[in-house]
């Protein structure tokens, strides 16, 4: 590729992803603001991706999340619904290899100075999977591999490196146990009424009652 290229390719880029997703918006009903989001990004309805947020294509975001800008990086998630992103955070980057004889790319693609003419395919843990109403805080990091429960809280700074359990918090580098949001049988009402689901007419019906968990469980239990 030669260097005008590539310089027509950088400046064209961000003009047409940011035409698309201004279309998309209007068709699907979210608010994409910036316009490094991958194309093959699966985005549900009245989404908000803020200003100064990168998304790889291999995400996916659920019915009424945000994702916060500036410096946040999205490479590759499962991301649920009702999930708060704070800026700064790091979620599904891809890992090096720490095994191998070098953890640098270049024996395996040529993007990393054209040592090799074939690209071979590195070998990447799953995406990160992000439940329902998951709340991630500014600067976490979140691992391939792992799957964070509904209703779990991710603290500020926090490196998710394991499996996170539905209505925990979790802090730390390491991520470790902190606290549980609520007592076991809150916990079990709310993963069965699974309200996240409901349809936008029962949460306009029931939204003052988020604001007493005892009352709301009591309510629908």
């Amino acid at each position: 590729m030669s260097v005008w290229h590539r310089m027509l390719r950088g400046i064209g880029r961000p003009l047409l992803l940011g035409a698309y997703w201004q279309a998309m918006n209007v068709l699907h009903g979210h608010q994409v603001q910036a316009w490094n989001v991958g194309r093959h990004v699966k985005i549900g309805s009245k989404v908000i991706v803020r200003r100064g947020v990168e998304i790889g294509s291999d995400v996916v975001i659920g019915d009424y999340s945000y994702v916060s800008g500036p410096r946040t990086y999205v490479e590759s998630a499962r991301i649920g619904k009702f999930c708060s992103i704070a800026r700064q955070t790091v979620i599904g980057v891809g890992n090096h290899d720490h095994t191998l004889a070098s953890t640098h790319p270049f024996f395996f693609s040529p993007e990393f100075g054209n040592i090799v003419t074939t690209r071979r395919e590195s070998t990447q843990r799953a995406a990160p999977v992000i439940g329902n109403d998951v709340w991630i805080a500014v600067n976490a990091v979140v691992m391939r591999g792992v799957t964070i429960g509904h209703g779990a809280v991710v603290a500020a700074n926090a490196v998710v490196t394991r499996d996170v359990p539905p209505y925990a918090i979790v802090g730390g580098a390491p991520a470790r146990h902190l606290k549980d949001r609520f007592p076991p049988d809150i916990v079990a009402d709310l993963l069965r009424i699974q309200w996240w689901d409901w349809t936008e007419d029962q949460l306009q019906a029931h939204a003052d009652l988020f604001f007493d968990t005892e009352a709301f469980v009591r309510r629908f239990r």
